[in-house]
């Protein structure tokens, strides 16, 4: 090989060298546009999105809980109050008998 030929040979792969960086940085500063008109925008969406979901579930939890709470609330207090009136009717029927 002449050295003609090897500068033309080094010459081209320079360009070509070159033209590689060239169209990377491009890719590069497509692909940051990309990121952050629209990825990022969606991403703060979906969190957004995520928090409201999040708040809904704590409040339907805690409402769920309170409808469990009065339920058993008013589940133990139901038969209670029989066993009183109850209790009471056997203790009056007693007394009754005995103050005759």
């Amino acid at each position: 090989m002449s050295s003609e030929k090897i500068k033309e040979v080094k010459a081209a792969s320079e360009d070509a060298v070159e033209t590689a960086r060239d169209e990377i940085e491009a890719v590069k500063a497509h692909l940051e546009r990309l990121i952050t008109k629209h990825i990022v925008p969606a991403l703060t969406n979906a969190g957004s999105k995520a928090e409201n979901l999040t708040d809904q579930a704590v409040a339907n939890a805690k409402e769920l809980a309170n409808h469990a709470r009065q339920d058993i609330s008013k589940q133990t207090r139901g038969p209670s109050s029989l066993v009183s009136i109850a209790i009471s009717g056997v203790v009056g029927f007693i007394l009754g008998r005995l103050s005759r």
